[in-house]
């Protein structure tokens, strides 16, 4: 049977990759191969031709704010293509303060406000403050709990929108329980930094399983009941024991997490 082709653009992966967000591609493409499909990944930065049309799952990981503006003012030739692939339901993943970037302003603590791309009816605002820390989060659009780390600017956030994520923060986090992300058609926002898909299996797979199901797989790849994975080759050990490893991870670090 003949491989389909998929597309992976991390955008921004020189200035916004703060914590390791690299990991979220490169796990992504270890589970779409290992679902038969062929993987191309493209890293495209400021004055790069991006040409976003043409993938089928997009990357952005978080970064300083100075860096966050030099992508802002790169993005924003794109923002008509990107809109367009937005409303066609293409899966994005936003960590860390990259998800400012689909709102309408961040204001700095200098109170000087810098215009976004305009996507989502909200704004930021930073202070002089940093709030940091472990956390446990319940997802809207998620059965199960996310676990990650939080290192943003202090501050807050003004708008009507969807926020799909209620943050639990552990045990010296610089913060209190609260709502926050954004979501739009399959674009995920969150202030999770780092490898946020190698921490939380089930998060890889909710993007896999739109990414396979918007390529029309064959019916080998479909999702089996009970939540399970699609068809994976586990006749490559590599492959069986990554995924076993990951979901032990992720099991271990959540009750480490509840019991604090």
């Amino acid at each position: 049977m003949e491989q389909k082709e998929i597309k992976i653009l991390h955008l921004y992966h020189d200035l916004m990759n703060l914590y390791g967000d690299w990991a979220n591609v490169a796990v992504m493409e270890r589970e779409l191969i290992a679902q038969g499909f062929e993987v191309i990944i493209d890293k495209k930065s400021v004055g790069d031709d991006i040409g976003i049309e043409d993938y089928d799952f997009l990357c952005i990981g978080s970064g300083t704010e100075r860096s966050q503006l030099a992508c802002m003012r790169d993005l924003v030739q794109y923002k008509d293509a990107l809109f367009a692939r937005l409303d066609a339901g293409v899966p994005v993943l936003a960590t860390g303060n990259s998800h400012e970037l689909f709102g309408l302003a961040v204001t700095d603590p200098n109170n000087t406000r810098y215009e976004m791309l305009g996507l989502l009816d909200f704004e930021t605002i930073q202070l002089n403050t940093r709030i940091t820390g472990d956390c446990v989060c319940k997802a809207s659009f998620l059965e199960e709990k996310l676990i990650g780390f939080i290192n943003r600017a202090g501050g807050s956030q003004k708008g009507e929108i969807e926020r799909p994520f209620f943050i639990e923060p552990q045990e010296g986090a610089s913060y209190a329980a609260c709502a926050e992300g954004i979501r739009y058609n399959n674009l995920i926002g969150t202030y999770l930094t780092g490898p946020v898909l190698v921490r939380n299996p089930h998060l890889l797979k909710w993007f896999a399983d739109i990414v396979v199901k918007q390529k029309n797989s064959p019916s080998d790849f479909s999702r089996a009941t009970g939540g399970s994975r699609p068809y994976i080759d586990f006749t490559d050990s590599q492959n069986r024991l990554f995924f076993e490893y990951q979901e032990i991870a992720y099991r271990t670090t959540l009750n480490e997490m509840e019991q604090n």
